[in-house]
């Protein structure tokens, strides 16, 4: 969010253009929002391959098997559960949504010509 929000403040003199050539509060809205939830979305995919990575890389880590001989049952194995990273999708487009609603909202409602001043 506040990513968002630095990019309202930082892009105030361009809604301020976009609102005097005709853009509705809707259109702008929507510009912010999809820009928010882009960046959760790509954030999420970055994620999710790093985890990914992770357990594919460290496969299974030797923890009793090293004391005891044959004693592989107690080693631990990094899986990624499928429910897990649903949950965990879902958990990340509220948050992107809730997190980009107040930053479009703000730009949405800027006044034209106090955002073409602006500096």
């Amino acid at each position: 969010m506040n990513i968002m929000l630095v990019s309202v403040t930082q892009r105030t003199r361009e809604i301020g253009i976009e609102k005097a050539l005709g853009s509705r509060r809707r259109d702008i809205f929507l510009q912010f929002l999809a820009e928010a939830l882009a960046i959760s979305f790509l954030g999420g995919v970055l994620g999710v391959l790093l985890a990914y990575a992770v357990s594919l890389s460290v496969g299974r880590l030797p923890l009793y098997s090293v004391m005891a001989k044959h004693a592989e049952g107690g080693d631990i194995r990094l899986l990624i559960d499928p429910v897990t990273l649903l949950v965990a999708t879902v958990i990340l487009g509220a948050v992107g949504l809730v997190s980009g609603m107040i930053p479009a909202i703000r730009a949405s409602r800027l006044d034209p010509i106090e955002a073409l001043r602006h500096e």
